[in-house]
Order: structure tokens, then sequence, then C-alpha cells
């Protein structure tokens, strides 16, 4: 059985990225599977949460001159300029904050004398863990799943597994391929995240095909309550990778029609595309869009009018290509 006190000690790292891809798969499926350890793993990330939240206070003048004397640093010279707070500052003093509470927590649950703490008013909610999680392996005790299969599932890769002939345990490990459908608002976090890895799967047993769930895309989040930048990473992803031209060029309409999702990344996208692309078709739709974020009242940065100039002037470049980019640089001025 996995202890739970380790896995407690491996969720701080677990909030900042910093475990490997082992350990953060076991780590992932514990929490699954427990849930005291779930319950421990919300507060985590409610408490990062609120630090996060947190405004950035200046040091007090009493505590900074008593630190400088204990330092014997004295009065700060007038060629050293004073720190700010960076954002990475900030995400790393986060992490130490959290580090502190689970250390904390660890060694006042160990006391043997009880810890008497004042009451404040609490103001976090409860969040309650997900019932379902899409992930790519998982383990369930038998007592967590029903004895009733529903259907007939796929089951194949059957493997017996007892690891301690002694614990009267036995496990049984398999793939199972089942039919899942997940309903919710267009919004909905989990529900991005599942779009947006569809849309970037490499997988070829995608069904229905890439260009009609790209489509289906552009049909729920053209709508400018519903757009949202992830969606339009997750476009700029197929542009970069899917050897189609057809996908490609479904991918660049589509960004054209989300409001307010340009990043620099999908915008490096759509340069690229044009550079590169070795389709004209896809390098004129590049040329549209990239026209298309300044009628939308976005910037059109030094790069891609460097890119629209060169593409209008490259001799071996196809005409089409360059009378679109003319045409586009006649009904844009820089920034």
């Amino acid at each position: 059985m996995v202890d739970c006190h380790a896995m407690r000690e491996t969720m701080p790292l677990l909030l900042t990225e910093s475990l490997d891809h082992s350990r953060r798969e076991l780590t992932h499926q514990h929490i699954e599977s427990c849930a005291e350890c779930a319950a421990e793993w919300n507060g985590y990330k409610e408490t990062w949460t609120l630090l996060g939240a947190l405004p950035e206070v200046d040091v007090p003048a009493r505590v900074r001159e008593k630190f400088l004397d204990a330092i014997g640093a004295g009065d700060v010279p007038a060629n050293v300029v004073p720190f700010r707070l960076r954002p990475a500052a900030k995400w790393l003093t986060q992490a130490a904050a959290v580090a502190v509470l689970a250390g904390g927590s660890y060694y006042a649950g160990h006391r043997t004398a009880p810890v008497k703490m004042r009451e404040t008013p609490a103001t976090l909610t409860s969040i309650q863990p997900a019932s379902y999680s899409i992930a790519e392996t998982r383990n369930l005790q038998a007592s967590a799943v029903s004895p009733d299969i529903q259907g007939r599932p796929n089951i194949h890769n059957v493997e017996f597994v007892d690891a301690d002939a002694g614990d009267n345990k036995i496990g049984l490990s398999f793939d199972m391929t089942s039919h899942v459908t997940v309903t919710g608002n267009p919004t909905d976090r989990s529900m991005v995240r599942l779009l947006s890895y569809v849309l970037s799967n490499e997988s070829s047993n995608m069904n229905p095909s890439r260009s009609r769930a790209i489509e289906w895309v552009k049909h729920t989040y053209s709508d400018p309550q519903n757009a949202d930048p992830e969606i339009a990473a997750a476009l700029a992803k197929v542009l970069r990778n899917d050897s189609h031209e057809g996908v490609r060029i479904s991918a660049i309409d589509t960004l054209k029609t989300l409001p307010g999702t340009v990043t620099p990344d999908t915008r490096q996208a759509l340069i690229d595309a044009l550079k590169s692309d070795p389709n004209p078709a896809v390098r004129i739709k590049a040329v549209e869009a990239l026209a298309n974020i300044t009628k939308n009242g976005g910037l059109m940065d030094p790069a891609t009018l460097d890119t629209l100039r060169a593409k209008a002037s490259q001799d071996d470049e196809n005409l089409y290509v360059r009378v679109k980019a003319a045409e586009a640089l006649s009904s844009i001025s820089p920034q």
C-alpha cells in the first residue's frame, strides 16, 4: 500500500511541476483513489490560489532597518537598485509558503502536546474532487468499482498481478475501450482542456476527422462569450504539425474567427505558415488571417510586417500569394 504521508510530502512539488513523469503519474493516481489525500490536495491548490492573489506589500521601514543592522549593512548605498518582486519571484514565494505550510502541518500532526491556535474567520470553500478524470493509466481499489459491467466493453492486454502472495490481495491489469460522453458549458475548464487535447492529438484513429472537429469548434468558440486562448493554442499546434493541407486551412479559418484570442504563439504560427508552408493555399490563408488581426483591432507587429513585405516582393513566390500580401500591406498601417 502506498504511504499517504510520503504522497502528501510530494504535493508541494506536484504544485510547482517539479516531479518527474513517473512520480507525477503515481501521485495523481493515488490522489484519485484516496479520499483523504484528495482533500489534502484540494487544500494545497486552494492555498496556492490564495497566495497568488495576495497583493504585494512593501517591507515596513522598521523591519527593513532591523534587518540591515543585523547583517551589518547599515544604510543602503545610493547606487544600489532596490529589489522589486517579479512574477517568477512571487511564484517561488508561493512555493516556499506552501512548503512551510506543509512542513508545519506535518510536524504539528506529530507533536505529543496539543497545539492551540487562535480562531480566525475562514474564507475557503471546499472543492470536491472530480468524480471522473481522464488519464492514461489509473489504479483503483476493487471496492471503488461497481460490480455491474454495463454494455460490452472491449477488455484486452490482460495481466494478472500478485505483488505480495501473503497479503491476500490480487490485481488485474488491462486496457479497456469504452465510450464516454462529456457534457458541459463551452467555457468549463474541463471541456476546454478536453477539446484542446482532441484537436492537437495526433492519433490516426480520430473519428470524426480533424477537419470536422475544427469546424465544430469554430461554430462553438467563434462566439465572443466562449472564446478561449487555449483553443487557439491547440489550433496553432494543428497548423504547425498536421500533414494534410485541408486541415491546416481549416485551422487558419477557425483562428480568424476566434475573437480576442490572438497570442504571440498563434501569431507566430501564422507567420511560420506564411514563410514556409509548402502549399500556396495555406500561405494565402495565413496572409488573410494576419491581416484580419489588424481589422479586429490587434497590433500589426514588425515581424508580421516584415514577413508580408518579403512575401509581396519574393520573385519565386506564387503570384496570388504576392498579390494577397500586397493587398494586406495596403490595408494596414504600422502601429
